[in-house]
């Protein structure tokens, strides 16, 4: 997975390459400049799909990209909305914030989600 500062720095190269402002982009993407700018400088995690979009839309990228730029792989074949996040890739990423419910998830909480989930029946054996 892609750290949220990479994210940034392209998004911010995207844009300063096109000669848009962060406000000019924000406000494009119908986002907070303050917003867009926090995540230019790795100061938020990447956003939810939606919010992608919006960025996108900002950017005047498009989905696809924006979705790769955020390292979410689509599906080719798929017609749909839908994209893939392996989970146990971001359960081991430990530059991934991950939370639950507003609270921080633990690396011991992490590697217990992960056992968990590596015991139901459809779970892939290495």
């Amino acid at each position: 997975m892609i750290a949220k500062e990479i994210f940034g720095l392209e998004i911010k190269r995207i844009r300063e390459q096109k000669h848009f402002t962060v406000r000019q982009t924000a406000l494009q993407g119908h986002i907070s400049p303050a917003y867009l700018s926090q995540i230019e400088n790795g100061n938020k995690n990447i956003p939810k799909v939606e919010t992608l979009y919006k960025i996108a839309k900002g950017l005047r990228i498009s989905e696809n990209e924006i979705l790769d730029i955020a390292g979410i792989t689509t599906h080719e074949n798929d017609k749909t909305d839908r994209y893939t996040i392996d989970l146990g890739e971001q359960l081991d990423n430990d530059k991934l914030l991950l939370s639950f419910e507003g609270k921080e998830l633990s690396p011991e909480y992490r590697q217990a989600i992960l056992s968990i989930l590596k015991t139901l029946p459809d779970a892939k054996k290495d």
